[in-house]
């Protein structure tokens, strides 16, 4: 009997540790576990509570998400009074299979601002306050950086320079493509170059690149032919021969913080144009909520110019009739 029950305790015991988030600690569970994921996606089917959803992520905030694609996730359900609508877009959590895939209707998509509606508690006023202080984006730089602390210590670090094989006297231009679009946008080549002294590339054992789509390409023009640097959102990195690869490889590793650097040369009509969060009217009330005295002294200057508009009026009004 006592067997019995030591089996049962520890076949429970391996079950728990299957458990990724525990209930009230799902805030921190997302900032420090490494597979989790969060992000903004638009929702392309959906059954129902803890149905199979389709989506189509269009912002990553934290985690192993490809962006611009059909993916699937279990379990997933509304996270608050609302109903999940196909062609909205909303703020995504996921661990694994082993956890629900929460879904959260909000107001932006600026983490640093927006708010998380229809939910109540303090769990879930923590999970606003790290999004609005940039603590995921913090812990997406962290475990970046130890994906490439896993390759620092295979070969030297180079600058990125020295991949671009150019410089800035005999570098007619360079130019900027992002994640397998048409667009190409010529770039400041100064600052470019200024930035490539100081970013170091690490060599590491050739790493097989599985989204090929998902890269920064940057050119730079020596003459007609340009040299290719194409850089993944691993942030691994290869210089022209990646071009011609039919499986590309990543030559080097890049800090993390360094691939983002580069990414803010880029002009602001580059950046992802992401769907607008529907629901206006819900918006609208959300922000009045949030902005009551904001709203109240608009309306009180909306009223006096009416009411100063009708005074205006009924005063020529009664000068006309005066003068018939």
């Amino acid at each position: 009997m006592k067997k019995g029950i030591g089996l049962i305790g520890i076949i429970a015991g391996m079950l728990s540790m299957t458990l990724t988030a525990f209930a009230g600690s799902i805030p921190e569970d997302l900032l420090h576990e490494d597979s989790a994921q969060i992000f903004f996606a638009e929702v392309l089917a959906y059954a129902g509570e803890d149905s199979v959803v389709t989506v189509c992520p269009v912002k990553k905030i934290k985690g192993e998400t490809i962006l611009g694609t059909q993916q699937h996730y279990d379990r997933a359900n509304a996270v608050g009074d609302f109903k999940i609508r196909p062609g909205n877009v909303y703020l995504f959590t996921c661990f694994d299979e082993n956890n629900p895939t929460d879904i959260f209707e909000v107001t932006s998509y600026d983490t640093s601002t927006l708010k998380i509606k229809n939910t109540t508690g303090d769990m879930w006023k923590r999970f606003e306050k790290y999004l609005n202080e940039g603590e995921y984006e913090k812990a997406e730089q962290e475990r970046i950086n130890k994906i490439n602390a896993r390759y620092t210590e295979v070969g030297d670090a180079i600058p990125l320079a020295a991949l671009t094989e150019t410089n800035t006297e005999n570098c007619s231009k360079v130019e900027m493509s992002l994640f397998g679009k048409s667009e190409v946008y010529e770039i400041d080549k100064s600052k470019f170059y200024e930035l490539a002294e100081d970013i170091r590339l690490v060599d590491i054992e050739n790493v097989l690149v599985m989204d090929v789509d998902d890269s920064l390409v940057i050119r730079c023009y020596d003459g007609a032919e340009p040299h290719l640097i194409t850089i993944w959102d691993n942030c691994t990195a290869s210089g022209s021969r990646a071009a011609t690869n039919s499986a590309p490889t990543g030559d080097y590793i890049i800090k993390a913080e360094d691939y983002n650097a580069l990414l803010s040369l880029l002009p602001e009509e580059a950046q992802p144009k992401l769907p607008p969060l529907r629901n206006l009217y819900a918006n609208f009330m959300y922000w009045f909520i949030f902005n009551s005295t904001t709203a109240y002294i608009i309306a009180a200057v909306i009223f006096a110019v009416l009411i100063g508009t009708a005074i205006y009026f009924l005063y020529l009004r009664k000068k006309h009739k005066k003068r018939l």
